[in-house]
């Protein structure tokens, strides 16, 4: 029954936000100390800011969800070090990677 309910093309973006959320607290709570904590931020920063560059010209909100979800849950996993500190990295991280594929700094095999 639950099952028939269940279509992940109608529902692709809550299944991920909600995995995402799992993983990304999971990641954090294998954090050993705030440093790591800092850059695994500003890596998945960067990442996300890929994501968000790729899909420029395209439907973004569930992307954004998406990446919203890994953030929450990494947020509420994150033991060690500034909660605040944890969000700029990773906004700061977002920024930068998308500036780096913008300016074709970084390159992608698609591009």
């Amino acid at each position: 029954m639950v099952l028939n309910m269940f279509q992940y093309y109608k529902n692709w973006m809550e299944f991920w936000f909600l995995v995402l959320m799992i993983i990304g607290g999971f990641i954090a709570l294998l954090a050993p100390s705030a440093v790591i904590s800092y850059v695994i931020a500003l890596m998945t920063g960067l990442a996300a800011g890929r994501l968000i560059y790729e899909r420029k010209d395209k439907i973004k909100f569930p992307y954004l969800m998406v990446i919203a979800g890994f953030v929450i849950g990494y947020l509420i996993g994150v033991y060690y070090g500034n909660r605040k500190l944890v969000i700029f990295l990773f906004v700061a991280g977002a920024i930068i990677g998308y500036k780096l594929y913008s300016k074709k700094i970084l390159k992608d095999t698609k591009y």
